[in-house]
């Protein structure tokens, strides 16, 4: 079986916020509790990802920070 066929080899619980840096590449997040997830992206750009259901692995990569500004959603774990 191929590793890029895993969903994810480890997470962390992250606290949003419009300035702290994610220090490795994600794979996506989860969230315990459904809502809104901004994300930022190296390039600067942002993206309000909406109602993100709690629970499930949100595929999402290229992002370096989770926003606190836009993110309704809690219990953020970023998937690696």
């Amino acid at each position: 079986m191929s590793k890029e066929n895993i969903g994810a080899l480890g997470g962390d619980d992250w606290t949003p916020s419009d300035t702290a840096l994610i220090g490795r590449p994600t794979r996506g997040f989860q969230v315990a509790v459904e809502g809104d997830v901004e994300l930022g992206y190296a390039d600067g750009s942002t993206q309000v990802w909406p109602a993100c259901a709690a629970g499930v692995l949100h595929a999402h990569t290229g992002f370096i920070r989770v926003l606190a500004n836009g993110t309704t959603a809690t219990g953020i774990v970023l998937a690696y």
